[in-house]
């Protein structure tokens, strides 16, 4: 089953004619359906899981994917590893695939969809709570607090030809820093505890965010830990010294005693204001947070 998000910011339906040339080609028996609104593709996906589909295949960003993912993982018609995920990312981020170096010609990455390994990766679970109630949510890649769920926020309210624009983009990136308060979050994890005035945090499972950024630049999707960076008391000044530094995957070089690096199975973050976060490119809500990970609760082939 293709989920296709029509919305999705490279997407062009000449992009699935395309593919499904190349699905008859090797004749596939495939269906497929269009998304119509934010959250469609998690209603849908359980759905279809217990009209006997397995094998789902994004078509959209990091958002359509999570969508998929959250709807593979909330049902309990069927163990997880009956379930396999596959995407062609058309995105404005498309973070997700990188960490499996996807091709971006439609073809190459086609094929890996038909006929590439299946492997495992680990699952993020989160707790947290909405106008007071306690939720939950799953996420493949990487979840964002602080500086980080800003940004997300500010990008949801860009036009698609702003979101298009580098210089529009990296002004709202500014835009973002300073509008940022910093919050004093206490963060508990497997090995201790601590609190810091913090800007900006990121618990990456995947190593990549914010298109193409190596916040966890050591992350490994598969090996039950989240890598954990907190840009702490920082001078909003150094975030943009250190934009380079990002980007490269460098940034541990920069020596900071207020800039934190750990990995953990599990973490709860407090705070004593109102927060958000956002996972995979979605804001959710307020802390408490508690984070775990799934180990190998995701099988997948791109």
């Amino acid at each position: 089953m293709f989920i296709i998000n029509p919305k999705a910011g490279g997407y062009k339906e000449s992009v699935w004619e395309n593919v499904v040339v190349t699905l008859d080609k090797n004749s596939c028996d495939f269906d497929y359906y269009k998304t119509k609104s934010e959250g469609d593709a998690t209603r849908k996906v359980q759905d279809l899981i217990k009209e006997g589909y397995r094998h789902f295949v994004a078509i959209g960003g990091d958002g359509t994917i999570s969508e998929i993912v959250n709807g593979m993982m909330m049902q309990n018609f069927v163990d997880y590893d009956e379930l396999l995920l596959s995407a062609i990312s058309f995105g404005t981020g498309n973070d997700w695939v990188r960490s499996y170096g996807q091709s971006k010609d439609l073809n190459e990455a086609l094929r890996g969809v038909l006929f590439g390994k299946i492997r495992t990766q680990d699952v993020g679970l989160i707790h947290y709570y909405q106008n007071g109630e306690h939720r939950r949510k799953y996420f493949m890649n990487a979840a964002g607090f602080g500086y980080d769920a800003q940004i997300i926020q500010a990008t949801k309210n860009m036009t698609s030809k702003q979101r298009g624009s580098k210089t529009a983009y990296l002004g709202s990136l500014l835009k973002c820093l300073f509008k940022t308060k910093k919050i004093d979050y206490t963060f508990k994890h497997d090995n201790g505890e601590f609190t810091e005035h913090t800007l900006s945090v990121s618990v990456g499972n995947g190593r990549y965010t914010g298109g193409a950024m190596l916040q966890t630049p050591d992350a490994v999707i598969d090996d039950g830990l989240f890598d954990v960076s907190v840009f702490g008391d920082v001078s909003k000044f150094a975030v943009i010294e250190n934009v380079k530094r990002l980007y490269a995957g460098t940034i541990k070089e920069y020596k900071n005693p207020h800039m934190i690096y750990f990995r953990t199975s599990k973490l709860r973050m407090e705070a004593p204001v109102e927060t958000i976060c956002e996972i995979d490119g979605e804001l959710i809500g307020s802390a408490p947070y508690d984070i775990e990970i799934l180990k190998g609760a995701l099988r997948v082939r791109i």
